[in-house]
């Protein structure tokens, strides 16, 4: 008998946004955005940094950590986002479509904020 055991989810991610940090965080909080860019993620917020971004506990198709690291750097934020922890559901490609549900999210935030048209 095979025994299926969760796997590893390790994500890290980084976008330049040419806006300041907390004008990311207001666009990142806007209803619908962080329930769409991480469907089937439940997130209670661990610790709430202010204009440096949210840590949160997830459940759901992950157990683990999630962070937004909101970075300020010279003309905008880099927007670093991370998530660790064990995949409960055994979906394959489960990063892949993460990874690409976020890129895409992520990105047409920052063509918005920096006055740009998709």
């Amino acid at each position: 008998m095979r025994v299926q055991r969760p796997g590893v989810v390790d994500v890290v991610d980084e976008t330049f946004v040419r806006a300041e940090p907390l004008t990311v965080r207001a666009a990142l909080e806007e209803p619908g955005v962080l329930d769409r860019l991480w469907p089937g993620l439940q997130r209670e917020v661990a610790q709430d940094r202010g204009a440096k971004g949210v840590r949160w506990w997830t459940r759901g198709e992950v157990t683990g950590r999630l962070e937004i690291w909101l970075e300020e750097v010279p003309g905008g934020t880099i927007v670093h986002h991370f998530i660790h922890g064990e995949q409960q559901s055994g979906r394959r490609g489960w990063e892949k479509r993460h990874r690409r549900r976020w890129k895409d999210g992520v990105h047409e935030i920052k063509d918005r904020l920096e006055g740009r048209r998709r």
